[in-house]
């Protein structure tokens, strides 16, 4: 794929090549942001160029606002984690709260007390997991959207080019490199979805279980608003608490329990842990992720 990196000589002044005096001078502009790897500044006088409709200039202005906007897209998604174990995390994390709910609904319904606080602790903590991959899923999802915008725009500029100039070659084979990554990012983009759809079905469950549990346990033991579990959030670490200023506890998670509760939860609770023994994959090579469209032998202007 190859960057025209073309200087146009510039005429003398003149009233009749006055617009397309001004659609090289953003060419070369252009171009010349492009190779120093100012994305934002080449695409602005690239489209200028391009918009002035100069046919000498035009071609070659679309042809390296596409090589711009593929390269935009390709910078977005520097921003994503690993693919493979954002997939596998969502799917350990659905995989534990199945696992929660199943062993915690009975327990709602005729279990002792000790039980339901174990059970609604360890929903509570499938609960946060949960969250940490929903986040992780709307993160990628967004960068996706954001790179395959760009990307439909490169091929766009490419085979626009192609029209314009039928003997520019490059154009189409690079449109055509562009696509097949807009194909493969579309399928990893519907296995995310996927995820997050199965992720959020989880997460409403626990939520009705833990809405269970707590009815079952008595009111002084609960400490704070303990509504606050109904929200989508977990609620905000406010640290420690100034000196005079009560603390407000509940159960469930770090300095949310009372001294009084925690005796008496290592007293009488047997300890539970629970983990799920799944390989980490490989996930997605360098080469595979981040290659850029083949470099083709460009046209001298």
């Amino acid at each position: 794929m190859k960057l025209q990196l073309l200087a146009l000589t510039v005429l003398a002044a003149a009233p009749a090549m006055a617009v397309q005096r001004s659609a090289r001078e953003l060419y070369n502009e252009g171009s010349a942001k492009l190779g120093k790897g100012d994305l934002r500044e080449a695409e602005t006088a690239l489209r200028e160029a391009a918009a002035t409709n100069a046919e000498d200039v035009q071609p070659l202005a679309l042809y390296n606002l596409g090589h711009v906007r593929f390269a935009q897209g390709t910078e977005t998604l520097k921003g994503e984690g690993n693919r493979q174990q954002l997939l596998s995390s969502a799917d350990a994390a659905c995989a534990v709260a199945e696992e929660v709910i199943r062993r915690g609904v009975p327990v709602a319904e005729t279990g002792e007390l000790q039980d339901v606080i174990a059970a609604y602790m360890e929903a509570r903590a499938a609960r946060k997991e949960l969250r940490v991959s929903r986040d992780d899923a709307r993160r990628t999802l967004d960068l996706l959207g954001s790179a395959l915008s760009r990307w439909r725009r490169s091929v766009g500029d490419f085979h626009s080019a192609a029209e314009l100039d039928a003997k520019n070659e490059d154009a189409t084979f690079n449109a055509d490199v562009v696509e097949r990554k807009i194909g493969e990012l579309l399928q990893f983009k519907k296995q995310a979805e996927q995820r997050s759809e199965s992720v959020g079905g989880q997460r409403e469950k626990l939520k009705e279980l833990m809405k269970k549990l707590r009815g079952k346990i008595p009111k002084e033991m609960m400490r704070g608003d303990d509504n606050e579990e109904d929200d989508d959030d977990e609620p905000e670490d406010k640290g420690e608490p100034k000196p005079g200023e009560k603390q407000q506890q509940r159960i469930g998670g770090e300095r949310e329990v009372s001294p009084e509760m925690a005796r008496w939860l290592k007293e009488t609770m047997k300890r539970r842990t629970m983990s799920l023994g799944t390989d980490e994959g490989e996930g997605f090579r360098a080469s595979d992720d981040q290659r850029k469209p083949a470099v083709r032998k460009g046209k001298d202007w």
